[in-house]
């Protein structure tokens, strides 16, 4: 004899697995977050960051961004690779630029569309990345950006045709944790937030994102 188990809040049924015949549960922490089944990813790639500085530019433009324009996927940066350099006329000063993640996102406008490199062939190209490159400022509409997750500088150093001195560095940005991005959430490129950008600052670098 059979037994339908149903929801206290709803009106589904226990599911069981056709396979073990077992009940699916799903295993959660304290805070009420799933600690597992998180999804399959349907999108794994990278977005190129070539940003180099065209225009004196004021603290604070977003001068490349990604959005997650999907109402139920979520993007998840796992990882950063960049560069600081230089190549404009040298002096006494520090570029200065940040990472930043901002909600409220509603719109993501200028500059040129940065189409994402995908990494694993049979997944589908994704649907909910939304990167811009603008080295003068991205306009970033509705958002409300959170504390830095990363500030860097480069000195403002004239390359010489016997020293790389303009190289500047290389950063790895990875975190236990990925950085995740629901639905009209940013991560943005700030130069600043209080140094002014100047001809010949520039960020090279890469964005490693999953889509889920």
């Amino acid at each position: 004899m059979s037994t339908d188990i149903i929801s206290g809040g709803s009106v589904d049924l226990w599911t069981i697995d056709p396979a073990s015949k077992a009940g699916r549960v799903t295993l959660y922490d304290g805070n009420g977050l799933p600690l597992t089944g998180m999804g399959t990813d349907t999108a794994r790639g990278g977005l190129n960051v070539l940003v180099r500085q065209t225009a004196a530019t004021a603290a604070g433009a977003s001068v490349w961004a990604v959005r997650n324009t999907h109402a139920t996927k979520r993007l998840y940066i796992t990882r950063i690779v960049m560069q600081l350099s230089f190549d404009g006329t040298g002096a006494a000063t520090l570029m200065r630029y940040e990472w930043i993640k901002g909600t409220g996102n509603t719109a993501l406008s200028g500059g040129a569309v940065v189409t994402p490199a995908i990494f694993q062939t049979d997944l589908t190209q994704s649907v909910a990345v939304d990167a811009r490159i603008l080295d003068t400022g991205l306009t970033v509409t509705g958002v409300t950006f959170g504390a830095s997750i990363w500030t860097g500088t480069q000195g403002r150093l004239t390359p010489a045709a016997t020293v790389q001195a303009a190289g500047g560095f290389l950063e790895i940005l990875e975190w236990p944790t990925a950085i995740e991005l629901k639905q009209n959430e940013v991560l943005a490129l700030r130069n600043g937030p209080t140094n002014v950008s100047v001809i010949g600052d520039s960020v090279f670098g890469s964005v490693r994102f999953v889509e889920r």
